[in-house]
């Protein structure tokens, strides 16, 4: 546990400062939870909320005060499991990177037209959206409709991005869920 609190401490000093210092921590299996206050006790910091350390992996999710402890813990064990299962179709996922593309690779092409209309559904269930640039450069997002995208997944592999109405994650499981066998990959954007 003294390696927690120190990690605790060191991430208090350079992420907040050296006025304030680690005022609370709770302990469980897989987490690790902190919180900060100033040192000067006549002085009381809003705003800063929970702070939870992975202990596998020294990964850091900080909350703000609108956040209690119970709900950070059951945001971020929802994160890791849901991190755990797209890893087993991705390995290098990292969810607290929200920057990558889905990749379609490959449809199965059956007979009914049955996986491609399942790919298609998920799609539209997670709003896919694609940008426009108007003549003033202003970029300007609209949801793909069923007929685009079975024209667009006609060639494959197909870069759709990374906008979605929902998190990422929440399109991976549902393309998981949906189909283990659907071929995809992502592509960190740059």
């Amino acid at each position: 546990m003294n390696e927690f609190i120190k990690t605790a401490e060191e991430y208090v000093l350079n992420n907040a400062g050296d006025h304030v210092e680690v005022s609370y921590t709770e302990d469980y299996d897989d987490i690790f939870v902190f919180g900060y206050q100033a040192k000067d006790k006549k002085i009381m910091l809003i705003g800063q909320g929970p702070i939870l350390l992975v202990k596998k992996d020294g990964r850091i999710f900080e909350y703000g005060s609108a956040t209690g402890v119970k709900q950070a813990l059951i945001e971020v064990v929802t994160k890791l499991n849901k991190e755990r299962l797209i890893k087993i179709f991705y390995k290098e996922y990292n969810i607290q990177n929200n920057n990558y593309h889905l990749i379609i690779n490959d449809i199965y092409r059956d007979d009914d037209g049955e996986d491609l209309n399942n790919l298609i559904t998920v799609l539209l269930r997670n709003r896919i959206e694609y940008s426009t640039l108007d003549e003033n450069n202003k970029t300007h997002f609209h949801y793909y409709t069923k007929e685009q995208l079975e024209e667009i997944l006609k060639q494959t592999p197909i870069n759709l991005g990374k906008y979605f109405s929902h998190d990422l994650a929440d399109v991976l499981i549902d393309l998981i869920n949906t189909d283990i066998y659907f071929n995809w990959t992502l592509s960190e954007a740059k």
